[in-house]
């Protein structure tokens, strides 16, 4: 097993539960132990680490953290077997609590030292499950955890200093197995992503994530910069904003930039972290290296960020907030996922019109090019709004180009599909109606501000 990585003494939680018998005179004592102990692992001293740990968790039985990083400093200092068995029973825990995500963590960390280690990789098929069936609203409420008969007694690392070598080793072992006592089983909480895969793509996509842990104030996503890896929310808030503007705070079980995987687009808002933040990324690279041997990892991603971008639009865009869910479902169905690169033309005037399009990510410019060849920006398109209706609608050829600026990620609605759609759902007609008369309107007077071309050449898209 590799080297324990030092870990910040004001960042020691992966869970925090509620604590149950502490000693609060002790609990003043946890931030000097922290400190030895992270200078140990810094030191690369796992066999001294192990005795600054096992106090902490005498004296604070709930701090998970602690216990995980107990578990794989007895790993570094020897005891392999010891590592396994405290992060399984960790995994276990929480497992049980309902903390799916957190779990993948723990077993992460483990499957990051040993890759096929059997009770590790057993835990995970059985973590997916319970995933799975809590999803499927199957899943029966699971049997007690085991309790220990016969507790052990902490210690202090004073005392365990003094103990040679195996016996330390061993007694810190029989420590950091002792869990405090399970409470009722708790329904999982949500495990985006992963409940879509089967279980040999969900072991494997495991042991490709990178685990982040970072402190408040971290820009895990940069507005504007380029996108090459989704994340997801294990612990912790995240704060997004868009410019100067705060649009909201996210929580576990999140997902953050997914669709930079499809689409190449630069990110669309900045995510900062808001308190101490625990997540996963999977990078494009990874995402690769899965589908040559998983293929459907990368279908299952592109079908997620599908149903992401569909349910975005559906709280988002004018044209489908006038239908109940499951009209909107049914309509949402018929549309195409398609996207563009920076410069791309989406639609090129003078052609003929090739469908209905939703904007989902990104933005584009609509230009119309004058008869001596200058061309004049009338307007911009945003995520959620609607475009190439009005050549549709008329019958036209379009008059008008739109440019994506940027990566662009799109719904297109074909031809044949638009007419079916204005047959079953009429109130769409009547709002496309409505909509390109506004923009006719707009966009002659956008014309005749410019001065550079007739304004009875309009923008038909």
């Amino acid at each position: 097993m590799g080297h324990v990585r030092r870990i910040p003494g004001k960042q020691k939680r992966l869970l925090t539960l509620p604590a149950r018998g502490v000693n609060l005179a002790l609990m003043s004592d946890l931030p000097s132990l922290w400190e030895r102990g992270n200078q140990c692992l810094h030191a690369q001293k796992p066999a001294e680490a192990v005795c600054f740990l096992t106090e902490i968790i005498s004296v604070a039985p709930d701090d998970l953290y602690a216990r995980m990083t107990l578990g794989l400093a007895l790993g570094d200092a020897g005891h392999p077997g010891a590592a396994i068995q405290i992060l399984g029973l960790l995994a276990e825990r929480l497992v049980h609590q309902g903390y799916l995500l957190p779990a993948i963590a723990v077993i992460k960390h483990g499957l990051s030292r040993s890759p096929d280690e059997p009770r590790l990789v057993q835990l995970l098929h059985h973590l997916h499950i319970r995933g799975v069936r809590a999803k499927a609203g199957q899943l029966a409420v699971p049997p007690p955890l085991k309790v220990n008969r016969q507790p052990v007694q902490g210690a202090t690392a004073a005392s365990l200093l003094a103990m040679p070598l195996s016996d330390r080793l061993a007694q810190c072992a029989r420590i950091g197995c002792e869990l405090p006592p399970a409470g009722a089983a708790a329904m999982p909480q949500p495990m985006p992503l992963f409940c879509e895969l089967d279980a040999q793509a969900f072991v494997e996509t495991v042991k490709r994530l990178q685990y982040r842990r970072v402190p408040h104030g971290v820009k895990l996503l940069e507005e504007g910069a380029p996108g090459d890896s989704m994340m997801i929310i294990v612990s912790g808030h995240v704060s997004i904003s868009k410019g100067q503007a705060v649009l909201c705070q996210i929580g576990p079980g999140a997902v953050l930039g997914e669709m930079a995987l499809i689409t190449h687009a630069p990110r669309t808002a900045t995510a900062t972290a808001a308190t101490v933040v625990e997540y996963f990324e999977l990078g494009r690279e990874e995402v690769a290296q899965l589908s040559q041997y998983q293929p459907k990892v990368l279908q299952e991603l592109v079908d997620y960020c599908r149903r992401r971008l569909l349910l975005n639009l559906l709280r988002t865009s004018p044209l489908f907030a006038q239908f109940d869910e499951e009209s909107r479902s049914r309509l949402l169905e018929k549309f195409q996922t398609v996207s563009f690169s920076s410069g791309e033309e989406i639609i090129a005037q003078g052609n003929p019109g090739t469908g209905l399009f939703v904007m989902a990510t990104g933005k584009a410019q609509v230009q119309i090019e004058n008869e001596v060849g200058q061309t004049v920006v009338v307007g911009e398109i945003n995520p959620g709004e609607v475009f190439g209706e009005i050549s549709l609608l008329h019958n036209k050829p379009t008059t008008a180009s739109v440019i994506a600026e940027g990566m662009v990620g799109a719904l297109v609605l074909p031809v044949l599909e638009f007419r079916q759609v204005l047959h079953h759902y009429p109130q769409i007609h009547l709002y496309l109606q409505t909509l390109s008369a506004d923009r006719l309107k707009a966009s002659r007077d956008a014309v005749e501000d410019s001065g550079l071309v007739d304004p009875d050449d309009v923008v038909v898209l």
